[in-house]
């Protein structure tokens, strides 16, 4: 037999694992759905989760949630297949109500509090701005350090320290 190789990493592929359109091996088939799994449930629908389950519950073998959530093709199919039987409406009714359900772009829906997370509020530390103030004291103790290593005369001191002070 032929020895294939994986189109993502390059793997050799035994030949009961090759994975036929996509030419993947099994590890990176699993990384793939993972993924795509986790792009899906980060995005939310905006249709309201209330609205949908109930349509579900109460006109569920006519597909009018189908039609709300803009899954236009099955909701005529369940239009007129009475919900395939019921039991179609029956599996939308269990998916929307474990948040599995999806929309037209395979967006979740949910119910609002997942949806609309609360928000992070920040509290400035205390002290994390300094007045003025503080800022001249500051900019006169490293004056200070500079005259006493030696960096800048008294003279240079005092001409600085003037213009600091003007500022307060």
């Amino acid at each position: 037999m032929e020895t294939k190789y994986c189109t993502n990493c390059g793997r050799a592929i035994m030949p009961n694992e090759f994975r036929g359109a996509t030419g993947t091996c099994a590890e990176c088939e699993a990384k793939a759905s993972a993924s795509a799994k986790a792009a899906r449930t980060t995005q939310y629908s905006d249709k309201d989760w209330l609205v949908t389950l109930l349509f579900s519950i109460f006109l569920g073998c006519l597909g009018i949630h189908r039609f709300y959530v803009g899954k236009i093709g099955t909701g005529v199919l369940w239009l007129l297949t009475g919900g395939c039987l019921g039991i179609g409406a029956l599996v939308d009714i269990i998916m929307i109500a474990t948040e599995n359900f999806t929309d037209e772009d395979n967006r979740l829906i949910v119910q609002d509090q997942r949806k609309n997370p609360q928000p992070a509020y920040a509290y400035a530390a205390p002290n994390a701005t300094k007045s003025a103030r503080d800022e001249a004291l500051d900019q006169l103790d490293k004056l200070a350090k500079l005259r006493d290593s030696g960096a800048i005369s008294q003279d240079e001191f005092e001409q600085k320290k003037a213009v600091i002070l003007e500022k307060i």
